[in-house]
């Protein structure tokens, strides 16, 4: 309606709103209170619908954002062909093949931090790195919990630390968990590449 009547005074304002939940910077991924739909009134859209009014209104700063949030919606999400929902063949394949390559991404980082560097063996009996290499079985068999957990999907995907307290102690937890922040603004990085030239061809 702002765009159609004019109201540009108004059209400024809600797009200054949609900077903080749609972020183009990962530094502002970590302040911001509320991300993504969740900045709408009830009832909370559709991610998709979403990323099409922002397509339809042409708000290119937020595409990048809103394509990773209607993925991590899961693929029933994504296809979803209810009203308003629907993306194009062209829009859903792309941001499927993006996500696979920013997945595999993720998946290289969660080896090198589970196997990539000597994870020690932890004295307490509660975690899963307490064990050690006799027999070499049960340190795999650790190592690859570990590796999964750094993978599971959780709101907010990848961009979200993972939650590791089942698994480790408090003391291996503040270990690990740090090296989220290193490998965040790198799937930050991919993300914005892959997902910023989404509709590239349209004004």
């Amino acid at each position: 309606m702002t765009t159609k009547y004019g109201f540009d005074d108004v059209r400024d304002q809600l797009l200054k709103d949609l900077r903080r939940a749609y972020p183009t910077k990962w530094e502002d991924i970590q302040t911001s209170k509320v991300l993504g739909e969740n900045v709408f009134e009830s009832p909370k859209p559709h991610p998709n619908a979403v990323l099409n009014l922002f397509k339809a209104q042409n708000v290119r700063f937020a595409i990048p954002f809103a394509a990773y949030r209607a993925a991590t919606g899961g693929f029933s999400s994504l296809i979803s062909a209810k009203s308003g929902t629907a993306l194009s063949r062209r829009a859903l394949a792309f941001i499927i093949h993006s996500m696979h390559l920013i997945q595999a991404s993720a998946s290289n980082a969660a080896r090198l931090t589970t196997y990539g560097r000597y994870l020690r063996v932890c004295p307490d009996e509660k975690c899963v790195l307490n064990v050690g290499i006799n027999p070499i079985e049960k340190r795999l068999e650790a190592l690859e919990k570990l590796y999964q957990s750094l993978l599971d999907e959780r709101e907010g995907g990848m961009l979200t630390p993972p939650s590791l307290g089942h698994l480790l102690c408090v003391k291996c937890t503040e270990d690990i968990g740090p090296t989220h922040t290193l490998w965040g603004p790198k799937f930050w990085e991919k993300l914005t590449q892959a997902f910023g030239i989404l509709y590239p061809d349209e004004s």
